[in-house]
């Protein structure tokens, strides 16, 4: 009787690894929303037609990273310094990387001196394209992303 208990319990926990990601956040988080900002004056070019269309990309590709961070995590290693009981160098350093499928572009607009992307994510169908396509490993070089 204890040993089928055991084999049931040891069942459901095995099963509750192969829940979808969405699951872990709760039934009604099924999406991921990230704003992607850049300032249109910091981007070089010759005229503001050039700069803003860097603006436009640059907010894209932080709304990007934003949503590795959130799906991935973000890889951090910090170092501390000490000698003679003082401290002589603390470094902290993060690093972003992953795959994203499937988000979306919901608007893209300017405000101000300021580009906007807003996107979205749909973690059900990023699993979906996960499962039914082809994958490739996606190498993360050791560039410092902030």
């Amino acid at each position: 009787m204890v040993l089928k208990h055991l084999c049931l319990i040891c069942l459901m926990l095995s099963m509750m690894g192969c829940q979808a990601l969405a699951f872990l956040y709760g039934k009604k988080a099924n999406t991921i929303s990230v704003v992607g900002i850049a300032s249109i004056s910091e981007q070089t070019g010759n005229t503001l037609e050039e700069r803003q269309l860097r603006a436009m990309k640059a907010s894209k590709m932080e709304a990007y990273k934003e949503l590795s961070e959130q799906v991935h995590g973000v890889h951090v290693r910090g170092e501390t310094y000490v000698h003679d009981q003082r401290l002589e160098k603390d470094d902290v350093q993060g690093k972003v990387g992953g795959l994203i499928r499937a988000a979306e572009v919901v608007s893209s607009y300017q405000v101000g001196d300021t580009y906007v992307t807003e996107l979205k994510l749909d973690l059900l169908k990023m699993e979906r394209f996960q499962r039914y396509t082809q994958s490739f490993y996606v190498p993360i070089d050791e560039t410092i992303v902030f």
